[in-house]
């Protein structure tokens, strides 16, 4: 029942991931002629494989940008096992701390234009000069999200199948209210014009 709880999760949390995704690239539709014109050339009109992944560099980047603005999972919780000193500040054990994803990945200390949707972010050069914990949407260090990489694969097949099968429109007027639950979800859901192609 565990790993029937973490599918759930993982599940959940790309559906999330997806939904955010989707409203990003209706409002940035340059962006999603980029993703649509990468899935022709990957993988055409047949069955996108596990194969076409590493291939779907921009795919991928457009949803690494999306779970940054958007993060699944906007908050973590842990609890130190021992106490610890965090700068001058005593932290007990057993006590909470949140750490605020959501903040994390808008402080304008660690990024340039912080509330821009920008997936050139993710290029491997710029990718690889982020500091480890800048970016943290499946969480980090040994409670990293066991499911990561095959969560960001998933992500990426469905996201290439969709933008490859309809174009989504924003009506410019319904500007969704990100909620903190469990998840990151829009207030009263997610508005999208889709025409099939």
């Amino acid at each position: 029942s565990n790993l029937l709880t973490l599918l759930e999760a993982g599940h959940e949390t790309t559906a999330r991931a997806l939904t955010w995704t989707l409203y990003l690239l209706a409002r940035a539709p340059e962006w999603q002629d980029r993703v649509r014109a990468e899935v022709m050339a990957v993988a055409g009109s047949g069955p996108i494989e596990a194969a076409h992944v590493s291939r779907l560099l921009i795919t991928e980047r457009v949803i690494k940008e999306s779970m940054r603005l958007y993060p699944p999972a906007p908050v973590l919780v842990r609890m130190p096992l021992t106490d610890t000193m965090f700068g001058d500040v005593n932290v007990r054990a057993g006590a909470q701390i949140v750490v605020p994803i959501y903040a994390i990945h808008r402080h304008r200390k660690l990024w340039s234009d912080p509330d821009r949707f920008d997936p050139d972010r993710f290029l491997p050069d710029a990718e690889k000069a982020m500091p480890r914990t800048q970016c943290v949407p499946f969480g980090a260090g040994p409670r990293i999200c066991l499911g990561w990489s095959c969560a960001l694969g998933g992500a990426v097949v469905l996201l290439a199948t969709f933008v490859r099968a309809a174009r989504f429109d924003w009506d410019g007027r319904h500007f969704p209210e990100p909620v903190s639950r469990v998840t990151l979800r829009p207030k009263g859901g997610m508005p999208l014009m889709v025409a099939p192609l």
